[in-house]
């Protein structure tokens, strides 16, 4: 099945494509040394958030998949299926 995704217009901002974008087109620029920063300052805005949803006592619950219990396997959530569902329908 080829991959599908939504437009880059109709993902939310913490998408895995929108925050990565910058990092993948550096490194398909072959600009390394900047990819490596931008990925590093990523990282550290994420354990940033962490850190607060920990002092908050806040779990982080994802939004389309869930591995507990699979042995590391995903498994959609309904939100995920009907995701992918509207993606595929679009398509």
């Amino acid at each position: 099945m080829p991959k599908t995704c939504p437009h880059p217009e109709t993902q939310l901002p913490l998408e895995s494509r929108i925050v990565w974008k910058e990092v993948t087109n550096l490194i398909e620029a072959k600009e390394y040394f900047k990819a490596t920063k931008v990925k590093q300052s990523i990282e550290a805005r994420q354990r940033k958030a962490a850190a607060v949803r920990k002092e908050r006592h806040e779990d982080w619950v994802p939004r389309y998949f869930v591995t507990e219990d699979l042995g590391g396997r995903a498994e959609l959530t309904g939100v995920g299926r009907e995701m992918l569902e509207t993606v595929y329908a679009e398509g």
